[in-house]
């Protein structure tokens, strides 16, 4: 067996020390000890980069565990937790994949079977699937503000596993309901599949392009006693 490249037992350790797994289960609190390296941390959200194409094998049970408490950690007003996770591997995975395109089928009536059977092939991209489902809970915290705890939880799953060194990418599909979903997914009132993430092992090195130079004063603005004025960022 060949050991793992330095870059993914820096993120394994990484990650080790950022997850508290008695907090994210309800314990007492977050160890008061902080190994967390605050620069390897940074480095290790700007590099994320999603993957291309996953093979086996997919994450252990305990990566996976990992990545699912991760997902415990994100701004969440009221403790909702409102989210829920289905997992599909194996036969799983062809049992969703039935149901997206009984759920295209639904919603886009007269599609060609040829992209049907591209919508079903969209299960089988990956070993492990985790389907994000959104679940609204009834009371003061706003719907909007609960699916975005809910993309969150998403998110810190598929940034904690690049930490990990499995292979992540989030995908979606243009409808969140139907009756497809409602029976294989088990959606109750107030719930919706939001995506799904595909989990696995990258099939080859990638050499992806660096992302294009994020300019902030496109998208940044700063509000101070005088009004509104354009972000300048600080020189480097």
């Amino acid at each position: 067996m060949r050991p793992a490249p330095r870059s993914k037992l820096r993120r394994q350790a990484l990650l080790k020390t950022t997850i508290n797994r008695g907090a994210l289960d309800g314990g007492a609190g977050a160890s008061e000890e902080r190994g967390m390296n605050d620069a390897a941390l940074l480095e290790l959200i700007l590099n994320r980069r999603s993957a291309g194409a996953l093979v086996e094998p997919g994450p252990s049970p305990a990566q996976l565990q990992q990545m699912l408490l991760a997902a415990g950690a994100v701004p969440d007003h009221g403790l909702l937790r409102p989210f829920r996770f289905v997992i599909a591997e194996g036969e799983g995975r062809g049992r969703f994949g039935d149901a997206l395109v009984a759920a295209a089928a639904e919603h886009m009536p007269g599609m060609a079977p040829v992209k049907l059977q591209k919508m079903r092939d969209k299960a089988f991209r990956s070993p492990t699937l985790v389907v994000l489902i959104a679940s609204v809970k009834s009371g003061k915290i706003e719907p909007w503000e609960q699916t975005a705890t809910a993309s969150c939880a998403g998110y810190a799953i598929v940034l904690a596993a690049h930490a990990l060194g499995v292979g992540a990418v989030w995908k979606s599909v243009p409808f969140t309901k139907a009756k497809a979903l409602t029976e294989s997914l088990g959606l109750g009132e107030g719930e919706e599949m939001i995506g799904f993430i595909h989990l696995g092992t990258a099939a080859r090195e990638q050499e992806l392009p660096p992302r294009p130079p994020l300019s902030l004063g496109d998208f940044t603005t700063v509000l101070d006693a005088e009004g509104r004025r354009s972000y300048t960022a600080p020189a480097v």
